[in-house]
């Protein structure tokens, strides 16, 4: 049989709907990201530093600014997920840091990474940040709210998260109250696109940490 264009876009749209588009995309973005570690690479974490560690999320914030009394550094890569950050680690373990903040796992939801695999590679992050930096804080966030059809997968994981940290002594701070809106999603005034916080929910997250970071 001869294969249509109709068939074709047909055939595509369907891949879309099973995140196709979303993993192209994320593939996409691939020589972004190692230009990014490449010049994480180039700038070594120093002794004493707050490494914010994560995704877009993370890396769209400007921590030096909220917290340059303790030397911050962003390490976020947009499109990361989990087993990124495991991969690039030790890039961000240089120094060593004297505490980083963790918060990951929002697009292993939105390629579709199973839950499982999601909650071991965190474990395995910080694993090996206890191992290659025992004096190192780390704190973890939780997942925020999102607005599509990935967010009822977010509390699971967020709960699974909240016991991973709990079994290894580890702060966790969740997030979720702070960035639900009324109806439990991602609170309208907190993001301009579904997923990452604007201004005013950046501020929210560092008024959350502030309180743990300042603490001596």
């Amino acid at each position: 049989a001869i294969v249509t264009l109709g068939a074709l876009g047909a055939a595509w749209l369907a891949f879309d709907a099973r995140l196709g588009s979303k993993r192209v995309s994320r593939a996409r973005s691939a020589n972004l990201r190692a230009r990014d570690r490449s010049i994480h690479r180039a700038n070594p974490i120093r002794a004493g530093e707050t490494v914010f560690l994560g995704d877009s999320i993370t890396s769209d914030g400007d921590w030096e600014a909220a917290f340059s009394h303790l030397d911050s550094r962003n390490r976020g890569i947009a499109w990361d997920t989990t087993a990124d950050v495991l991969e690039r680690l030790d890039e961000s373990l240089d120094g060593p840091p004297a505490t980083v903040v963790l918060m990951i796992g929002t697009n292993d939801l939105f390629i579709g990474v199973p839950h499982a695999q999601t909650v071991r590679n965190v474990a395995h992050v910080l694993d090996r940040i206890a191992e290659a930096s025992p004096d190192t804080r780390t704190i973890v966030q939780s997942v925020l709210p999102r607005t599509d059809r990935y967010h009822p997968l977010v509390a699971p994981l967020n709960d699974a998260l909240s016991r991973v940290c709990g079994e290894r002594g580890l702060e966790f701070v969740d997030h979720t109250e702070r960035f639900a809106g009324p109806d439990g999603l991602l609170d309208p005034a907190l993001h301009d696109d579904g997923i990452h916080p604007n201004g005013e929910g950046h501020r929210v997250l560092v008024d959350a940490l502030r309180p743990l970071l300042d603490r001596t």
